[in-house]
């Protein structure tokens, strides 16, 4: 009985120490396995993903989803910056152009028509008018002479309108250089010809000739009623043009 007893205590020490060993085995086991594990990284997770910086997020997840993190990009460029001259704003200086704004010269007029000046010009002071027994303004100066005598251009220039004004009679307008403009009314109505628009003309070129078709002046003798306008302005031609003058000129 005494036998029976000793081996079952045996077998109780020799169980024990057996779980005993193995217990310490596995703890030996796992001290060695953790010691012979690598440290993780600054880019490596638990899970053993890469662990991307936010700018790399958002520029590789296919989910196109961004962290809240805010992105700094650290300037690396340490170049110093190129030294720059300010534009020149000063324009160039052109050697041997002229002035394209200089307004040109005006030509030398002569008369347009040979005969004498029997009513001036009179921009501001009213004069009579035998036509509409009235006292008027008289924008040009009539030139008296034989109805039907050549109506010649008084400088050289081109034909600009021809055309049948219905108190003026047949009229003429022909431009000029330095912005100037001659009038030719009451002429015949031959005259009265549009393929004269457009046509260059030398001074003393015939144009017309002298009618009787201007209504506001048709109680007057056989005139040309010849206008001169500078810069759109009329002007008195006898400043600018060397007239015959009657002594009996209606001022």
């Amino acid at each position: 009985m005494e036998n029976k007893k000793y081996e079952n205590r045996a077998a109780y020490a020799a169980l024990i120490l057996v779980l005993t060993v193995l217990a310490a085995l596995v703890v030996v086991l796992g001290v060695a396995s953790r010691r012979a594990r690598p440290a993780p990284d600054a880019g490596t997770t638990d899970q053993g993903t890469h662990a991307m910086a936010p700018r790399d997020t958002a520029e590789h997840d296919p989910d196109g989803r961004t962290t809240d993190a805010p992105v700094v990009k650290p300037d690396t460029d340490t170049r110093e910056p190129a030294e720059t001259k300010p534009a020149d704003t000063q324009p160039e200086e052109s050697e041997g152009v002229d002035d394209v704004d200089a307004p040109s010269e005006l030509p030398e007029f002569t008369s347009p028509v040979d005969g004498v000046v029997s009513k001036a010009h009179s921009g501001s002071v009213l004069v009579y008018s035998l036509t509409m027994d009235d006292y008027r303004t008289h924008t040009g100066v009539d030139v008296a002479t034989s109805a039907g005598a050549d109506v010649r251009a008084a400088a050289a220039g081109v034909v600009s309108e021809v055309w049948d004004d219905p108190f003026w009679g047949v009229c003429i307008t022909v431009s000029h250089e330095g912005d100037a403009v001659t009038v030719y009314r009451n002429l015949s109505p031959e005259s009265n010809d549009a393929s004269l628009v457009g046509r260059q003309l030398a001074a003393g070129d015939v144009i017309g000739t002298v009618g009787e078709s201007a209504l506001y002046e048709i109680a007057d003798e056989p005139h040309l009623h010849f206008e001169l306008k500078i810069a759109g302005e009329n002007v008195d031609p006898c400043d600018y043009v060397t007239f015959n003058t009657s002594d009996n000129v209606h001022d």
